[in-house]
């Protein structure tokens, strides 16, 4: 074998043999692999690289890093991969017991829907932190010191005894009769209670919106008491009692309360009248509404009528109807006994051509009878024929 068959031989079987440790080290690590998970937190008092993370108490991966972000602690933790966790998981810190460490644990427990993948974050309003143990017995120090008395009875608990039974004392038939029509007001109905729930489920609920929206816009809040705070700065700044605006308004409202005294009678009657008109205006009030809907139209007809290129109006006025629609002509007609279509309609052109004046003439000359058609013809006398009328040649028949 000559000696470069040797070195090609001896550098296959290094090759080979990194390829199987390779094989070996990278596939394990690369099927089961974790995945990195980033979760905010308000404060991570008492949580250490190297803490467990768990589910329902089991161990499913830990704590890789802490750092603090200035107005959050942002922690990396390393999850098991085949152990499922819900996409909307929260993450709480969480003592065993008061000496130990804590520990972040997961929940709920993955049932159905996406999952958390690698490179997710949990925001901080999905994490939790305990209040700590120190504050908790800080908080009771202040209460127990807030509340303490003297040898005396004297205090804030003695107080309220003292205010209690100041209430209590002769008012006992009172305070029986409040808490039984309240026991009345609040007895349940024949539906067991289930409208009474309903209502109570109703206020919770809204107090429990409006908490959250307080909680939500938190920082406009706050902003809006900043601003509260600046201006009343501002407005003591300002010496608005001592200062030249504070002389300045003292002055005007001097000038106006000398205003109001001087006219007093006058404003009286003003405001009178007001009362008046605005009596005035309820009781017409139909009338109002209907001028108000009416009112654009007729503005809008007036403004065609009128044309402003020829400098003229265009007016159509309805003759016929003003003089001839009308009562007093209907009451004519009825007393000389008229049979005119005219005077059933109104109208001038269902009048003859000579509008009834052949007939008016002739109870006028004979004079009107008892049937409204003139005297009866008297014996052997001749009815008078009408004469024909003659068509009209260029104008009317005189």
């Amino acid at each position: 074998m000559s000696k470069r068959a040797l070195m090609i031989g001896l550098v296959a079987v290094a090759t080979a043999v990194v390829a199987v440790v390779a094989a070996v080290v990278a596939v394990p690590h690369f099927w089961h692999r974790n995945i990195t998970v980033r979760a905010h937190f308000q404060d991570a008092v008492g949580l250490y690289p190297g803490n467990a993370v768990s589910v329902l108490g089991m161990p499913v991966g830990k704590v890789d890093t802490v750092e603090n972000k200035g107005g959050y602690v942002e922690v990396t933790m390393d999850i098991d991969r085949k152990v499922p966790v819900p996409s909307d998981v929260v993450a709480a810190t969480v003592s065993a017991s008061i000496l130990t460490d804590r520990h972040i644990e997961l929940t709920p427990p993955y049932t159905s829907g996406p999952k958390l993948r690698d490179g997710d974050l949990i925001a901080l309003g999905n994490t939790k932190t305990p209040v700590e143990f120190d504050k908790t017995l800080t908080m009771m120090d202040k209460l127990g010191t807030a509340l303490r008395g003297d040898a005396n009875g004297g205090g804030p608990l003695g107080d309220l005894v003292n205010l209690g039974s100041q209430i209590s004392s002769g008012n006992s038939e009172q305070i029986k009769s409040t808490l039984t029509k309240l026991s009345e007001a609040l007895k349940v109905g024949p539906d067991g209670g289930a409208k009474t729930e309903k209502n109570l489920q109703e206020i919770v609920r809204s107090v429990s919106d409006l908490t959250q929206s307080a909680a939500e816009n938190d920082s406009a809040i706050r902003k809006f008491g900043g601003d509260l705070h600046q201006l009343s700065d501002i407005l003591a700044d300002q010496n608005l009692g001592s200062g030249r605006t504070g002389a300045k308004a003292n002055e005007i409202l001097h000038e106006v309360s000398g205003l109001l005294d001087r006219h007093r009678d006058q404003l009286k009657g003003s405001f009178g009248d007001l009362n008046t008109v605005v009596r005035s205006l309820s009781d017409n009030k139909r009338e109002l509404e209907e001028t108000i809907d009416v009112l654009p139209l007729a503005v809008d007809n007036v403004y065609n009528v009128l044309d402003p290129v020829g400098g003229s109006a265009r007016v159509h006025l309805p003759t016929d109807k003003l003089l001839a629609n009308n009562s007093l002509n209907k009451e004519i007609c009825n007393l000389m006994g008229l049979k005119q279509l005219g005077c059933a309609t109104g109208t001038l052109q269902d009048y003859n051509s000579d509008f009834g004046l052949s007939t008016m003439l002739d109870l006028m000359a004979n004079g009107i009878g008892p049937s409204g058609q003139g005297e009866p013809p008297k014996p052997g006398a001749v009815p008078a024929q009408p004469a024909p009328a003659v068509p009209a040649q260029g104008g009317p028949t005189r």
